[in-house]
């Protein structure tokens, strides 16, 4: 969706079915929001079942630092080695990226959203996001014992990220529509709703949960479709996209998580594609890279298009090959790179503490 998003507007072109195409894609940003979900759900999910075993909080963040570190810390590491060759230009505001704050870097000053000439890092602000919550939130699932308790926290929570884009919005009016989108107090509607579900279908039988989301699933759907007609198109850079468009997304996005888990469901069948489980597998190298080198690939644009003597065919082409090459490269990194760290994660299983009883048993 992110790639399409990214991509779908580069064909430069008048005809008719890629202007409609482009508009389907102004929407699918939205992808982003679709991974807080599944992020707040799983993460949520393996701290409320491992909360009580040793080493709580060190075998989380190592498991997650395996998984996540290699691949962003070895690009931002090539990036420095690449630097002579592409003549990269580093600013010292560039160390947010290194410490997972570009998202607020990038806000204060939007030209480290690059690397000049040659590389784009403005995506890696949803990464920024995803590890500052990673920060918070074992704190939080270890602290509120309780399932309620704890989605009343993240409900308050929802409420208290809504109002703030209200109030944000208010006293800097046409400004802070960006810093609505990217930082965590603002846009943690997902991660939050993800979590919700998470608590809830270890407490409630999953075939109700779903009967009983009918009704916020239909609103959802209404409410994006009303908003993407009124405003021709779906963005979120206006005061109703910007107040309303989170929370909706992420309702949405957790009734169909709901709904694939569910088997024989129509959700579930679409999420056990194999095409749909091949790309689940390499989305994170796919997200890191598809934009990275985003200056130097737009040069394919034009060659393409004379070379197929067509604005509209080039860019279709274009948007293809780009797709292919990101594929390839997210394939190769995972295969010869990632994997080997994520073997290491098994060093940091999660083993729960001995019963009272089994501990009596063991020295009787």
């Amino acid at each position: 969706m992110v790639f399409c998003y990214h991509y779908g507007m580069t064909a430069h072109t008048e005809a008719h079915w890629v202007n409609y195409f482009m508009l389907v894609t102004t929407g699918l940003w939205s992808g982003v929001d679709l991974f807080f979900v599944l992020s707040g759900f799983l993460i949520t999910g393996i701290l409320l079942d491992t909360r009580d075993s040793q080493n709580y909080f060190r075998n989380f963040y190592a498991r997650r630092a395996l998984r996540i570190f290699p691949l962003f810390y070895g690009v931002l590491f090539l990036l420095l080695a690449l630097t002579p060759l592409l003549h990269l230009q580093w600013r010292l505001g560039h160390l947010a990226l290194f410490f997972y704050a570009s998202n607020i870097a990038g806000h204060i000053d939007p030209s480290l959203n690059d690397l000049r000439p040659a590389v784009d890092l403005v995506h890696l602000w949803s990464l920024a996001v995803e590890e500052q919550f990673y920060l918070i939130w074992p704190m939080v699932v270890l602290w509120v014992r309780d399932r309620r308790s704890l989605i009343r926290v993240c409900l308050g929570t929802i409420s208290f990220s809504l109002l703030l884009r209200c109030f944000l919005l208010w006293r800097f009016p046409g400004a802070v529509y960006e810093w609505c989108y990217g930082e965590l107090p603002t846009h943690c509607d997902g991660l939050l709703c993800g979590a919700i579900v998470a608590a809830l279908i270890r407490s409630v039988d999953l075939t109700t949960l779903i009967r009983r989301s009918r009704i916020l699933f239909l609103v959802s759907l209404l409410g994006i479709a009303s908003l993407a007609i009124h405003y021709d198109g779906f963005g979120y850079h206006s005061p109703v996209l910007t107040i309303l468009v989170y929370p909706l997304l992420a309702v949405m996005f957790s009734c169909i998580l709901l709904r694939t888990l569910q088997p024989g469901t129509f959700f579930s069948r679409l999420g056990s594609l194999g095409v749909l489980r091949f790309f689940g597998k390499y989305s994170y190298g796919m997200y890191v890279y598809h934009l990275l080198f985003f200056p130097l690939v737009g040069t394919l644009l034009p060659p393409l298009q004379r070379l197929l003597h067509s604005r509209t065919w080039g860019g279709v082409v274009y948007v293809f090959v780009v797709l292919g090459l990101t594929t390839i490269v997210s394939v190769l990194s995972y295969q010869l790179y990632e994997r080997h760290w994520l073997r290491l994660k098994s060093r940091f299983s999660y083993v729960r503490p001995a019963t009272r009883s089994a501990d009596l048993a063991t020295h009787s």
